[in-house]
């Protein structure tokens, strides 16, 4: 039995999960660099989703890439976790 040839292909549509990770969906609190000088680097290395960035000589948050597990904050006394909607809750 031969096998047929079947072209390469992408596993993601453009625009989707694959190509732009969001978790806004997800996440209830979300961390929040409240002051740089107590950021300890070593967070870089700890945040599961690589959220954490470094440029210059500051820490940077993607949101776009952050689930908000807390482990940034947690580690770190410069960083606080905070509510992601502070808004009315229910339907209404």
């Amino acid at each position: 039995m031969a096998l047929k040839e079947l072209p390469v292909v992408p596993s993601g549509d453009p625009g989707s999960l694959a190509e732009s990770p969001n978790s806004a969906i997800q996440r209830i609190y979300r961390p929040v660099i409240k002051d740089q000088t107590q950021v300890n680097p070593i967070v870089l290395l700890f945040c599961p989703d690589g959220a954490l960035s470094l440029i210059g000589d500051e820490i940077v948050v993607s949101y776009q890439h952050c689930k908000g597990c807390g482990i940034c904050a947690k580690e770190s006394k410069g960083i606080e976790m905070v509510p992601e909607y502070t808004g009315p809750r229910g339907f209404f």
